[in-house]
């Protein structure tokens, strides 16, 4: 399988890529499965499509399963192209998956040295989870994510009361890939969940899957307990600055999908102090993508030019402990054993140092719509996030802004690309919250209907656009897609 990997940053090196399924090093293809993911002016792309006759592997950093290099001229590139022999023996039924969601709180995303930290902790905590025994593949994992409040008691149980959800919170969204045959396993994950919210002061909740529920319904099982979220990062980090983050490096680690592989990168960077600030971890066509943001040691903040590198896991992991670590080297709590993990053969991508906007990014006007569609396969399809986020700017009297935070797509084997988007945006100022739901449920049929219109062509007849978008996930699910 080949695959493309983009970092970009908001330090003027570059800016974000149209989110589409060209892959930037094979402008003639369309790929099979696309990831994009946005936050605070940073963030990843990725492309995966399987080659048209097998050859061999891309030059550069390598292993006998998976080899990459920089793509461009000089160390700064930011495009990086590979290729890996995927793991067969990497098998599951999305079908039959769960689906949890972890909050550590509600308010917009704006963590500090010391919630990284607690970041960290959970994420470990979850794929650890996810891995013990026989272990359980970790689809996708995402964070920050929209975190959900269940309505006031008032509301009726179908959702109704829902208000709009905050678009970037301190949350963690994971899906594992379950045996339909084994429900102990699917019970063991939730206790293991359970008992690391109740330590930790985190929220848990399951996706509801009890018969006419539909995805973005959730059965909350633990709220957030605020005093024991901050009494146990006092305990555990309170040695940790309380200060944001200014400086991130941007890591993506690659591989061959394997259980337990994750579980042991987020043990190495937790036994080693690095700070957790953003994550887009997922599986496409059987390649593992973990994207990391992690920020920059404050005493290494200024100390070290911008570059991009391919390493081994090993000296990547080394290298980022010395500059993000935040801790000296002396005091790790643990030797590494990433050598003797299901990551051994991983490569590790990095690019930094650069200043996300974080606290320009956490705004309390910024609310999330969901877009999903479904269109045939052209020779030069359409950014249709794009070109639904282009509309909603158009309603200026109601936005200030609209940018994509998440993007995923998928060319299936019909001849369609389908495909799911998080879009946050920024309502202008003095709307009383009473009236925000009103004017969403206005602003996503009208972008919807005129974002249908603009790709409507000769080739592309109405018939065939399917294409959805409203301000609460599960009306994607209790809707039909219209145009």
């Amino acid at each position: 399988m080949l695959f493309d990997v983009t970092h970009f940053g908001s330090d003027g090196f570059s800016t974000p890529p149209p989110a589409d399924v060209t892959p930037p090093t094979a402008p003639d293809r369309v790929a099979t499965d696309t990831l994009a993911f946005h936050l605070a002016g940073v963030g990843f792309q990725l492309h995966t499509w399987a080659p048209d006759t097998p050859g061999k592997q891309v030059d550069g950093v390598s292993t006998s399963r998976i080899a990459v290099s920089p793509h461009g001229e000089g160390l700064a590139s930011k495009l990086f192209n590979g290729s890996v022999v995927i793991n067969p023996d990497f098998l599951y039924d999305a079908a039959h998956s769960v689906e949890i969601l972890l909050t550590l709180g509600y308010a917009p995303w704006r963590p500090t040295y010391a919630d990284s930290l607690m970041i960290t902790l959970a994420y470990q905590g979850m794929v650890d989870a996810a891995a013990a025994d026989d272990g359980a593949p970790v689809l996708f994992l995402q964070s920050p994510v929209a975190p959900f409040r269940d309505p006031p008691r008032q509301f009726r149980v179908d959702g109704s009361g829902e208000a709009p959800r905050v678009a970037n919170g301190m949350a963690l969204r994971m899906l594992v890939g379950l045996e339909h045959t084994n429900r102990r396993k699917r019970i063991a994950l939730m206790c293991r969940l359970a008992a690391l919210s109740t330590e930790n002061g985190f929220g848990l909740q399951v996706a509801d899957r009890r018969f006419g529920r539909v995805r973005g319904e959730w059965w909350s099982v633990l709220a957030p307990a605020e005093e024991r979220y901050a009494a146990r990062k006092a305990s555990l980090f309170g040695w940790a600055p309380d200060s944001v983050p200014t400086t991130v490096q941007l890591l993506t680690f690659v591989g061959p999908a394997r259980v337990g592989s994750s579980a042991a990168i987020a043990a190495d960077l937790l036994s080693r102090n690095v700070g957790v600030l953003a994550v887009s971890e997922a599986s496409m066509q059987e390649i593992a993508f973990i994207n990391l943001m992690v920020p920059l040691a404050p005493a290494r903040v200024g100390r070290a030019r911008l570059s991009s590198t391919c390493l081994s896991i090993a000296d990547g992991l080394g290298q980022t402990a010395s500059e993000c670590g935040l801790t000296r080297r002396q005091a790790v709590r643990a030797k590494s054993r990433i050598t003797s993990s299901a990551a051994v053969d991983y490569q590790l991508l990095r690019t930094g140092p650069i200043r996300p906007r974080i606290k320009e990014s956490a705004s309390a006007n910024d609310h999330p719509v969901w877009l999903s569609w479904g269109l045939p396969v052209s020779s030069s399809p359409p950014d249709v996030a794009e070109l639904v986020v282009a509309q909603l700017r158009e309603a200026k009297d109601r936005i200030v802004d609209a940018r994509i935070d998440y993007y995923r797509a998928r060319a299936l084997p019909d001849g369609r690309v389908t495909g799911r988007a998080k879009i946050t945006v920024t309502l202008v100022e003095g709307l009383t919250r009473g009236r925000i739901p009103g004017l969403l449920s206005e602003l996503c049929p009208w972008a919807q209907r005129e974002a249908v219109g603009r790709l409507v062509t000769d080739d592309l007849p109405l018939s065939a656009i399917r294409l959805r978008l409203a301000w609460r996930e599960r009306w994607l699910g209790n809707s039909g897609t219209i145009a």
